[in-house]
């Protein structure tokens, strides 16, 4: 059985997620609530849209080691460690199959975000995520969506 989706069809289970969001949980937008509530409510959303995966929020192990990204750090002068928890991960729990990983801002620069998503789904570290997403919410607008394949931007959603 191939649970993988196409590029396509994840974009669109994404949108689909964020519409209920929108529709459910507006409310967490539009009062900036933090950006670790929103990722809750999307991950709900995003379990239904990927029933045979794992979505987790802030999950921190590779295997069972601690998650690390090396030289993330550098991305900011107030980061200090390598150590990294995704805002959101589609995967399958102790395996290689890792699907999405989605970083959220709640309308904030998120440089370290993105370095995040370019490490996370290159072909050169252990990772290799199918794709990796960012997500600029605003109080009052669509989110802009950044796109992430083999570790580089690939789209461009505003």
């Amino acid at each position: 059985m191939n649970n993988f989706y196409t590029d396509n069809e994840i974009m669109k289970k994404v949108h689909i997620s964020l519409e209920v969001l929108f529709k459910n949980d507006l409310f967490l937008i539009e009062n900036l609530v933090h950006e670790r509530s929103i990722a809750h409510k999307l991950a709900e959303y995003l379990q239904h849209e990927f029933p045979d995966w794992n979505v987790d929020c802030e999950y921190n192990k590779k295997d069972r080691d601690t998650k690390i990204l090396d030289e993330i750090n550098e991305c900011s002068k107030d980061r200090k460690k390598d150590i990294v928890y995704p805002d959101i991960i589609i995967h399958k729990r102790d395996t290689d199959c890792n699907l999405l990983v989605i970083e959220i801002k709640n309308n904030k620069e998120a440089p370290c975000d993105i370095k995040k998503l370019e490490l996370f789904t290159s072909n050169v570290l252990d990772y290799k995520y199918k794709m990796g997403l960012f997500i600029k919410f605003y109080k009052k607008r669509k989110p802009d969506l950044v796109w992430f394949i083999d570790g580089k931007e690939v789209e461009r959603e505003d």
